[in-house]
């Protein structure tokens, strides 16, 4: 099968335990992915609610050129993605890697790590985590504050810089602000549904279907404390709501790995094959699936990814 997932906490965790990608304790290596037929991934990089100011962006940047690092030791392994061209696979069982970051408190405050970051690979951007930060809230703070004027200043450079707004954790006012800036297409790269399980980061229809509207994705995560029950079957409710909305070319999967506890069963990314097989045995055609499971991130990043500029290399030659 073929996977292209939205979300994973991995690039952080094995920065934090400074392992490798090839065999690691984490949900995600490049033994397990060397199980897919092609494979594409956005590494997030998380900030927690707790760094602020210059620590953060620093701390950023170091995973960031960890990334890059990675890339550059295991070409075979890995390649990062930036441009549409570089979304096709030119050597067999190598992970395409398009960068995140998780929390824009990773900015601490300035505009100009926006350009900094586009320029280090950033793809995406979760605007808040949890909780506050110079951006605005995510969903566990009290009241319903929406962005910021810096968050709205924020949303509005990252379109400049090819990135892409991602909606997930940011509050219900959050989501509207940003749904009412954004000018192109939003992600929410690792959410699932409220009307199926209740929980303040799950996303409600109407924020749904304003992502369908606008040509977004919606990931799927697995979280329990969000699913409600971590079970195949639990994660075939949320998606068969989805579905049921008309989201057939927005729903996909953004599953959350290494920034949730999975069960031991599921052994990390190897739980996505056993997955497919589950709603393949449930009669989910296999276009649909491949759709779930890749196609609509990759017909997704193949429009809002740049595409090679070859007017300015001959100028450059």
């Amino acid at each position: 099968m073929r996977l292209f997932d939205l979300h994973c906490d991995t690039l952080s965790e094995a920065y934090q335990q400074g392992c490798g990608l090839d065999r690691t304790p984490l949900h995600i290596d490049w033994q397990r992915g060397a199980a897919l037929d092609e494979w594409l991934q956005v590494f997030a990089v998380w900030t927690p609610d707790t760094w602020r100011g210059d620590a953060a962006w620093k701390r950023a940047q170091r995973i960031l050129r960890y990334a890059h690092w990675q890339a550059e030791q295991h070409p075979d392994r890995m390649r990062i993605v930036q441009r549409r061209e570089q979304l096709g696979a030119s050597v067999l069982h190598q992970c395409g890697a398009l960068l995140a970051l998780e929390s824009a408190a990773a900015l601490a405050g300035e505009l100009s790590h926006i350009d900094e970051a586009a320029a280090l690979g950033v793809k995406l951007i979760t605007l808040t985590w949890n909780g506050e930060n110079e951006c605005g809230c995510g969903c566990l703070c009290a009241g319903e504050r929406g962005l910021t004027a810096f968050g709205k200043a924020a949303v509005r450079r990252m379109e400049v810089c090819g990135i892409l707004p991602d909606v997930s954790h940011l509050n219900r006012a959050g989501f509207w602000d940003v749904m009412e800036l954004a000018t192109g297409p939003v992600v929410a790269s690792h959410s699932v549904s409220a009307a199926v399980y209740t929980h303040p980061r799950n996303l409600t229809d109407s924020q749904f279907d304003a992502i369908r509207d606008r040509g977004g994705l919606v990931g799927l995560n697995l979280c329990a404390g969000q699913l409600g029950e971590q079970s195949f079957e639990q994660i075939e409710r949320h998606l068969d709501h989805f579905l049921c909305r008309d989201g057939v070319h927005t729903v996909a999967f953004g599953c959350d790995m290494d920034g949730t506890a999975l069960p031991a069963a599921w052994n990390g990314l190897a739980v996505m094959p056993a997955l497919y097989a589950y709603l393949y045995r449930k009669n989910y055609e296999e276009q649909v699936l491949d759709r779930l499971f890749f196609s609509n991130c990759y017909d997704f990043f193949a429009k809002t990814l740049p595409a090679f500029d070859k007017q300015a290399v001959n100028t450059v030659l």
